[in-house]
């Protein structure tokens, strides 16, 4: 039998539209699907992984999640993501920005690639503030 506790919890984002960033694999992945079983109308995938976005998606379904390619980074493809999400369906209620890379860990500061620093910047912290700027 379940818990009465729990059963609301089911339907926590009952009716809501999300976008989660980094959302074709690891824990965005599973947080696209979570979101899928707590009710939410639409889950959009926001990644770069275009082959794993569209199978994360189709494994839940069209009706209820799609795949949007996307460079967090890249602000104009952040506002034409949240644009179509909008256009979509309806509005925008949940930014999960999950998206993020990380550096070689075998490096000392002495031998920092200082192109590969920005580069994880530009995703991990930039990439947010983008995400964050655009759903507001």
């Amino acid at each position: 039998m379940a818990d009465a506790q729990s059963i609301p919890l089911k339907k926590k984002l009952q009716g809501k539209v999300a976008i989660v960033t980094g959302g074709a694999s690891g824990i965005g992945e599973a947080t696209v699907r979570l979101f899928a079983e707590h009710g939410a109308r639409a889950v959009v995938i926001a990644d770069i992984q275009a082959e794993k976005g569209r199978s994360v998606a189709e494994s839940i379904g069209s009706q209820r999640c799609s795949y949007f390619q996307c460079d967090v980074a890249n602000e104009e493809q952040v506002k034409s993501m949240v644009e179509w999400t909008v256009e979509t369906y309806g509005g925008l209620d949940i930014m999960f920005s999950n998206a993020g890379i990380i550096g070689s860990s075998d490096q000392t500061i002495l031998d920092l690639d200082l192109s590969q620093y920005d580069a994880v910047m530009r995703v991990n912290a930039r990439g947010m503030a983008v995400c964050v700027k655009q759903a507001a």
